[in-house]
């Protein structure tokens, strides 16, 4: 989308391929909103949309009746059948005692209401046995039959007319709690003690574990490979002869009346199933069950997927429509294959203006919105890594984006969950998930450095839960986030360091980890768990919780909606912490779970979030209309907080406008006393204003004259 927006309409290009276009993510419908207005401009040039599975003719209209063409695939055959097909040929029957539906505390995830028709079904399955029909009528096909589908594997093993296809069979489940299960099933059964390999695929586990799935497995084994919708287009195992479908996936879906995601386990498409199907197709003829009955399929499944336009958060697609200069943000969004509804796009334009990257009237990129548009992440990621070259906590903030938009190193190896657990909660720090997680990757970095390769890095990380591709995978991606600062202009990096930082990247194959250095100017609080909680709290503001006095809970000052702990953060069961900030909430069930929290002062949240006024009288601040409320000991410290915070906005205004400006001697001076403020945090509040009023005092500034200009 940069390229798009300087590139003078792509003069020098003459043709663009986009593929997989069915997948309707939220980047290529973007794409397809600007290619769209480029060829009114562009007549010579030419767009080509691939994908095995799109809805060719909806595109085709979209795009003023561009042609169709039509290639056939080279794929073997692949026989297909339904969840009647796998009842008839095991004879499984349903045992009404165990039909409660496991799920892991992890997943958090709703499944939707089945809605299906039985009579209607029943109908469609006069060829069918009795047996069959009487059990098809019993069960609930959102529900996990996990006894039926390791009874089909063994039936296609030793069937003779499905023992062929027997090679090498692809699972596709929801997510990790349905893997673990099954794989469980599976290893505890004595079936398939000799000749089977079962590999699990999900993103927790380390990906050195995962390899093997790869590979053809030695003669007279067979392997059974579990895996999510990842399995579908991302990777490929090329030898799989059978697909087993449970025809379920994980939706992410953001409410942007609430503000928080919620994951959805729901039917796939029938474009998802007919991808799923070719996995098994490609080395000999294949074999494909679907969990879900033909009925099912041809009758109430979705044509294609949700389009992520339609599911996700606006806020970032809106920055963009700002920066690339195409128009307003409704216009252009409402031009969009499948439009978002107007009430979402207002929303999302209301909370970048509460983060201040929009203005409230014009809606044009305020001088934070421009450079958040520069960097290539979400807005508060994005804000993180200013305020942290700001606030000279870059590496911190640079780490945390990095972990954030990849995944989190730590992993859990099946049947060593509560160990993993316990080693994880050893890294706490700072009363935080993600300076936890910035303390495991601290220690890995020493530890590199210092074991200069060998077997004890691997060690290392074994012994601490750690994945070590996955860590590899987050440096890499800080040097990249460290070269879109730069060349943003936010960070100027002198040339030796700019010459470092290319080498690096670019020097091949190498025998050790290479680590990129943040500038020691930019990186002196990184270790200052005070200055690291704040500044977490002023990038991610307004996603803020508050534990009012007297009460368990948490509520968030944002919409005062009651909200819990995810069950996996390091400060769930810490209740004397009142306040902290989040990354994310997602929905399950009833529950409202906040993601990625870290502990936070209000001292640090009245000096830099939001807007406040000050009411001298009674002595508090109060935060954003009355989102939150501070009381202040005496008007001496109301008045110096009045004034570090109207000084520090001021820094951060002219750090926006003017990025790679040094700071002036003034400003210096006042980052100086913040500095002091902070390093005094841990003697108590009260100390610390005291201290903070002498050193305004020495500034040679009166506070009052400060705090009236």
């Amino acid at each position: 989308m940069r390229m798009l927006e300087g590139s003078n309409d792509l003069q020098d290009i003459t043709h663009l391929v986009l593929d997989e276009v069915h997948e309707r993510t939220i980047d290529s419908d973007f794409l397809l909103i600007v290619l769209k207005k480029l060829l009114l401009r562009r007549k010579d040039l030419k767009v080509v949309l691939m994908s095995a599975t799109v809805d060719a003719e909806r595109f085709s209209k979209y795009l003023n009746g561009a042609p169709v063409l039509t290639v056939p695939g080279r794929t073997f055959p692949v026989r297909v059948a339904y969840l009647e097909d796998a009842v008839e040929l095991t004879g499984y029957t349903v045992d009404q005692r165990n039909q409660e539906k496991l799920t892991e505390l992890d997943d958090d995830a709703e499944p939707e209401v089945d809605t299906s028709s039985k009579p209607e079904l029943l109908k469609e399955l006069r060829q069918y046995s009795a047996r069959t029909r009487n059990t098809l009528a019993q069960m609930d096909e959102y529900r996990m039959e996990y006894d039926l589908i390791v009874q089909l594997i063994l039936r296609i093993a030793v069937d003779p007319d499905y023992a062929s296809y027997s090679k090498a069979i692809l699972v596709f489940l929801p997510g990790i709690a349905e893997i673990r299960t099954l794989n469980d099933m599976l290893l505890g059964d004595r079936s398939f003690a000799d000749n089977w390999l079962v590999y699990p695929m999900h993103s927790s586990i380390a990906s050195e574990e995962q390899e093997a799935a790869f590979l053809l497995p030695p003669p007279g084994m067979r392997k059974i490979v579990l895996a999510t919708n990842i399995a579908e287009t991302g990777i490929t195992i090329p030898d799989v002869t059978c697909v087993i479908d449970t025809g379920k996936h994980r939706e992410m879906r953001f409410d942007e009346r609430r503000q928080l995601s919620r994951l959805i386990d729901s039917f796939i498409s029938r474009a998802n199933a007919k991808q799923r199907r070719g996995r098994a197709g490609r080395v000999q003829e294949g074999l494909r069950f679907h969990m879900f009955t033909k009925y099912r399929h041809d009758n109430s499944m979705n044509d294609q997927q949700t389009p992520e336009m339609l599911r996700l958060s606006l806020q970032d697609l809106a920055i963009r429509v700002k920066i690339c200069k195409i128009g307003g943000i409704e216009e252009t969004l409402s031009q969009a294959l499948d439009p978002p509804s107007a009430k979402n796009i207002r929303r999302a334009i209301d909370a970048l203006v509460d983060v201040r990257a929009l203005t409230s009237t014009t809606e044009e990129l305020t001088p934070l919105g421009l450079q958040l548009a520069r960097l290539p992440l979400d807005v508060f990621l994005g804000k993180l890594i200013l305020m942290g070259a700001v606030f000279k906590c870059l590496d911190m903030a640079i780490t945390v984006a990095a972990i954030l938009s990849s995944k989190s190193p730590f992993v859990a190896p099946f049947g060593q969950r509560t160990q993993a657990d316990t080693i994880r909660r050893g890294f706490r720090k700072g009363d935080s998930d993600l300076l936890t997680v910035y303390n495991a990757y601290t220690a890995w970095k020493r530890f590199s450095q210092s074991a200069k390769g060998g077997g004890a890095e691997f060690q290392f990380c074994r012994k601490n839960f750690l994945a070590p591709q996955t860590l590899a995978n987050i440096e890499d991606l800080k040097g990249q986030l460290l070269v879109a600062v730069a060349d943003s202009g936010f960070l100027q990096l002198t040339e030796d360091e700019r010459q470092t930082l290319k080498r690096l990247r670019f020097s091949g194959k190498r025998r050790y980890q290479a680590f990129f250095d943040v500038p020691k100017r930019v990186n002196s609080n990184s270790d200052n768990e005070v200055v690291a909680q704040s500044v977490i709290a002023w990038s991610f503001y307004p996603k803020l919780l508050v534990r009012d006095a007297g009460s368990k809970g948490l509520r968030n000052v944002g919409n005062n909606q009651s909200i819990s702990l995810h069950p996996s953060s390091v400060n769930k069961g810490y209740n004397d912490l009142r306040w902290l900030s989040y990354y994310h909430i997602m929905q399950s069930k009833a529950f409202y779970n906040a993601h990625e929290t870290t502990a936070t002062d209000p001292f640090a949240v009245a000096l830099l979030c939001g807007d406040v006024r000050a009411d001298m009288y009674s002595g508090v601040f109060v935060l954003d209309g009355n989102r939150a409320r501070f009381a202040v000991p005496d008007w001496k410290t109301m008045l110096v907080m009045k004034v570090l915070r109207a000084r520090l906005r001021e820094m951060l205004t002219r750090s926006f406008k003017s990025p790679g400006k040094l700071p002036t001697a003034q400003h210096e001076r006042w980052l100086e006393v913040w500095q002091r403020v902070f390093a005094l945090a841990q003697e108590g509040r009260e100390k610390a204003a005291a201290a903070a009023a002498g050193v305004v005092a020495g500034t040679g500034m009166a506070a009052g004259n400060a705090a009236e200009r």
